[in-house]
């Protein structure tokens, strides 16, 4: 079964509760400190790519110039002569410089054949210089940069070697962004410039620049340096402010608030009436309102107990005054069946001795019934019917008609009790049963029995006489008054009585406690 938000959340502690609310209201805070940190690594990352784009820019600049004047001087060479022995001669003289420094200068023809100069390899097709364009091309093998030019007077080719070491950078070990490789490739060829040594094991960054000599690139490699602690703990300090500032204000409201409320509470379920006042713990909080909350109870436990205390002194008198009023109207019923007794005792007509026992039999039902309602009332259980059929057949026997005396009257009844307005009517019905079936089978017997019905808080009441005659009880001359009075006990009981008067059987339901 899916449970609600609601209902899911009612079952945690208010200490879990308190932490997820304040986890709640403070991650937006977190989480807008978090994005400005991670911006701020991001610029920091972008600052560091815009170095290595400017250094690898710088690297590339230098090789540019290296090749600059190295054409320079290859163009003043070449355009200086009027043809190419004038360029051979010139050569010989070595009178070709660059900074200085004489310059190893080849002469070729437009097909390319040597004439003159230092030996080079024959040069390749796919590197022939033009008027608009010089060549340049990496010889990986020697690792340099040959350089052709034609010249625009004579027709002739000339070339010339940079060596890759003359342009290698000098690299300061203390760079922020050290220099890790540093790589120059054309369309077919790749050479490095530079290469580190002992390259760290770190993240690198690798950026590449077109040469204005063209198709020439120079790839310029960096080493990122790893990200410092502090940067980490920039970056972590708004989570751990997070976590912090929510496990503090938790353990806060649950040290100063929740645990005292947690004693309290326990105390409070300690507290039993009857066994003196709350005994207010020492609660080791600085809130003034849990202090006064728990004076207030001390207080309310007071009154309670106050009060139970009148409360069970009233309960003692009102008991004495019930038992003393039971006790009166037990001795006015005694006094009436004596009186109806007497005055039975002194009348010789046989009806009305017969009138006398029919009265005296309904006192002694009601007082069976005030009885044991008097006994059960203490418990509050109510009245046990097997107990109340058992003293009613006693004195149903002991006031029995003279043709009746000494007919059995046997009970098998289950356990129940019934409440006291159950128990009158049913005692005035099994007594004007009885007295009937008396009348009329005065030689028979009589069975009283109490059985379980098929409703739940419900029994079977029945009644029966064996051995009655047909039509006894239809001649019984008070058969008219007879039906009026079990009808009014019918109706008093809400139940219908089923009667057999060929059998002398009668049963009716009655609602029973247990």
């Amino acid at each position: 079964m899916t449970l609600s938000l609601k209902e899911m959340f009612s079952g945690w502690s208010s200490g879990t509760k308190m932490l997820l609310i304040l986890s709640a209201a403070l991650l937006p805070l977190g989480v807008i400190a978090m994005l400005t940190s991670l911006d701020t690594a991001r610029w920091a990352h972008g600052q560091r790519q815009l170095a290595a784009q400017m250094a690898a820019t710088m690297y590339a600049a230098k090789v540019d110039a290296a090749i600059d004047s190295r054409r320079a001087a290859l163009h003043i060479a070449v355009d200086s002569a009027q043809n190419a022995s004038t360029l051979c001669t010139a050569l010989a003289g070595r009178a070709v410089r660059d900074n200085d420094e004489a310059l190893p200068i080849a002469v070729r023809t437009v097909q390319g054949e040597p004439l003159c100069g230092a030996p080079t390899p024959t040069l390749p097709s796919t590197h022939r210089p033009t008027q608009q364009r010089d060549a340049i091309w990496i010889d990986a093998n020697h690792r340099i940069l040959r350089i052709a030019s034609l010249s625009s007077k004579n027709g002739l080719i000339a070339e010339t070697d940079l060596s890759l070491t003359d342009i290698r950078p000098r690299v300061s070990g203390s760079e922020d962004l050290p220099l890790i490789d540093l790589d120059i490739r054309d369309e077919q060829a790749s050479a490095s410039i530079y290469s580190r040594i002992d390259p760290p094991g770190q993240t690198l960054i690798r950026k590449p620049v077109l040469l204005r000599a063209r198709p020439l690139l120079v790839i310029a490699t960096f080493a990122v340096k790893p990200m410092e602690s502090r940067t980490i703990l920039l970056i972590m300090l708004p989570v751990l402010m997070w976590v912090a500032a929510a496990f503090t204000g938790w353990f806060i409201v649950k040290r100063l608030l929740l645990m005292p409320l947690a004693q309290l509470q326990q105390t409070i379920d300690h507290f039993r009436t009857g066994k003196g006042f709350i005994a207010i713990p020492r609660l080791n909080t600085p809130a003034t309102e849990i202090q006064e909350l728990a004076t207030s109870f001390a207080t309310a436990s007071r009154q309670i107990i106050d009060h139970e205390r009148e409360l069970e002194l009233g309960l003692q008198r009102q008991t004495r005054l019930t038992r003393e009023v039971h006790h009166r109207v037990k001795n006015n019923l005694q006094v009436v069946s004596s009186l109806i007794n007497l005055h039975a005792r002194g009348v010789t007509n046989d009806a009305a001795v017969d009138a006398y026992a029919t009265i005296q039999r309904r006192v002694d039902a009601l007082a069976v019934v005030h009885r044991n309602h008097y006994a059960e009332m203490e418990e509050n259980r109510g009245l046990s019917l097997r107990t109340l059929a058992g003293e009613l057949a006693s004195n149903l026997r002991a006031s029995a008609p003279a043709e009746a005396i000494g007919m059995p009257i046997a009970l098998h009844m289950i356990s129940a009790n019934v409440s006291q307005d159950v128990a009158v009517p049913v005692a005035f019905l099994i007594t004007e049963l009885v007295e009937l079936m008396m009348h009329c089978n005065p030689n028979g017997s009589i069975l009283i029995s109490l059985e379980e019905a098929d409703v739940p808080l419900q029994a079977l009441l029945r009644i029966e006489t064996l051995g009655l005659n047909d039509g006894a009880m239809d001649r019984y001359p008070g058969i008219a008054r007879f039906d009026r009075i079990i009808t009014g006990l019918a109706r008093q009981l809400r139940a219908t009585l089923v009667q057999d008067r060929q059998a002398g059987r009668f049963e009716i339901p009655i609602a029973i406690l247990s």
